[in-house]
C-alpha cells in the first residue's frame, strides 16, 4: 500500500545535522509517510526560538524543549513539557526522551556506562536511535565502582541565565567539600572540560538543576547523570518522581530548604552502604513506562497526518485577532532576544570576577561564617 504523501515546512532546524530536532521529526514521519520539503507546505513544524511559522497559514506544530506552555492561538497541536490536557492537540513529550545526548562520542560513552545483557526498555527505533541508549539498563554499582571516584561533587553549566537555585546550591554544597565547575559558568578547574558525561562520571555527586522551575519541566539534566554514574541533586520539577524513582536521586523539592538538602548530601557522602543503596535503585518510577510515553508521542503524529488535511486545523480565532496576536508574537520575541543579548553581555564581563581564585575563596569563607552562625 502506497503511502499518503504530506508535504511539510521545518522552521529553525538544520537538517543536516541528524542531532536536530528536524531529523529527529523527518525519522519518524517516514516511518509512515511519503514526505515532501516544502515552501508551500500543509504542515510547519517548528520550535520556540523561531516565529518564521508565522509566514504560513497551514497546519501548525509546536515542539517546544524549554519551560513555555504552547500558544493554542497561534498553533494548532504543540509537544513539550506541560501535565496538560486540551482535546487532541497536545502531546507531553518531556525533552529527556526526544535529546538526550547531541554527539556521537556522547552516544557511546553512555553506552559504555550501561548494561548490555540487559533487555531493553526503549526501543532502538527509526528517528530514536539517535537519543542515546537505553538508559533504563543501569550498570550494578560496586564498592570497587566507588572507589574509583576521584571527585566529590561536578556542576557542569554554561549558561549564566538560570534561575539564582543553581548557583546558591554550589555554593552553599561548597562551604563542605569542592564543587568543581566544568563549565563556562563558575569554572574552577582551569577551563571547560571536553566531555560532562565523562567529568560528572569521576564524581560521586552532580548539581543537575533545570535552568528554571515548573511541573513537568524535566530536561536530560537528570537522566545523563544517573547514567554517568552519580547521585543527581536535582531541582526543577517539583513533580518530577512522577516518573523517576527519587530514591535513586536527591530531590531538592522534597526538602524544606537548601541547607536540609546539604545534610542529606552530608549523610549519604559519609556513608558507603547508604551511596550504594542509593545508586542501585531503579531509575523509574513505579510503573512508568518510557517506551509506551515514545509510542504515543508517535500515534500523536499519526493522529495529525492521516487525518485529511482540511479536518486537521485547530485553530478557531478569526483573522483579525490571529493577525494583531502574530504581530505581537514577533514584538515579544524581538524584545526576548534583546534581552538575553544585554544579559548574555553582562555576564560575559562578569565571568572574570567569577574565575578569580581570590575573589571565589573570600566568598567561601564569607558562606561558611554565615552557614556557622546559623
Amino acid at each position: 500500500m502506497a503511502m499518503k504523501k504530506i508535504r511539510i515546512k521545518i522552521c529553525n532546524s538544520d537538517l543536516t545535522n541528524k542531532f536536530s530536532f528536524g531529523s529527529f521529526f523527518l525519522g519518524i514521519l517516514k516511518k509512515y509517510y511519503e514526505v515532501e520539503l516544502s515552501e508551500n507546505p500543509e504542515y510547519v513544524i517548528y520550535n520556540e526560538s523561531d516565529f518564521e511559522y508565522l509566514k504560513y497559514n497551514c497546519i501548525r506544530i509546536l515542539i517546544t524543549g524549554e519551560n513555555i506552555t504552547p500558544n493554542f492561538n497561534l498553533c494548532d497541536y504543540g509537544m513539550g513539557f506541560d501535565y496538560l490536557t486540551f482535546g487532541d492537540r497536545f502531546y507531553r513529550i518531556p525533552l529527556y526522551l526526544l535529546a538526550q545526548y547531541y554527539t556521537d562520542a556522547e552516544i557511546k560513552l553512555a553506552d559504555s556506562f550501561l548494561d548490555s545483557s540487559k533487555p531493553r526498555q526503549l526501543k532502538d527505533a527509526q528517528g530514536w536511535e539517535l537519543n542515546g541508549p537505553d538508559f533504563t539498563r543501569q550498570k550494578l554499582f560496586t564498592k570497587a565502582d566507588l572507589a574509583k571516584k576521584t571527585g566529590f561533587c561536578s556542576f557542569v553549566y554554561s549558561n549564566y541565565l538560570a534561575d539564582p537555585e543553581r548557583d546558591e546550591m554550589f555554593n552553599k554544597l561548597s562551604t563542605y567539600k569542592r564543587v568543581d565547575a566544568g563549565g563556562a559558568c563558575l569554572n574552577n578547574v582551569g577551563g571547560r572540560v571536553k566531555s560532562k558525561m565523562a567529568f560528572e562520571s569521576s564524581h560521586k555527586f552532580s548539581i543537575a538543576f533545570e535552568n528554571s522551575s515548573r511541573s513537568g519541566y524535566v530536561t536530560e539534566r537528570l537522566v545523563n547523570a544517573m547514567v554517568a554514574g552519580t547521585i543527581p541533586i536535582y531541582w526543577g520539577s517539583p513533580d518530577v518522581d512522577k516518573e523517576f524513582n527519587q530514591n535513586r536521586f536527591i530531590n531538592c523539592h522534597a526538602y524544606k530548604n537548601f541547607d536540609e538538602v546539604v545534610a542529606r548530601i552530608k549523610e549519604i557522602d559519609q556513608n558507603d552502604e547508604l551511596y550504594l543503596q542509593i545508586i542501585n535503585e531503579p531509575i523509574a518510577a513505579p510503573g512508568v513506562d518510557f517506551q509506551a510515553i515514545r509510542d504515543g508521542f508517535e500515534k500523536f503524529l499519526q493522529h495529525i497526518f492521516d487525518q485529511p488535511v482540511k479536518d486537521a486545523k485547530r485553530r478557531t480565532i478569526n483573522a483579525a485577532r490571529a493577525a494583531v496576536m502574530e504581530a505581537n508574537e514577533v514584538l515579544a520575541a524581538k524584545r526576548a532576544t534583546r534581552k538575553n543579548f544585554f544579559r548574555k553581555l553582562l555576564a560575559f564581563f562578569y565571568k572574570p570576577f567569577r574565575r578569580s581564585i581570590v575573589i571565589e575563596r573570600l566568598k567561601q569563607k564569607i558562606l561558611s561564617k554565615q552557614i556557622q552562625k546559623k
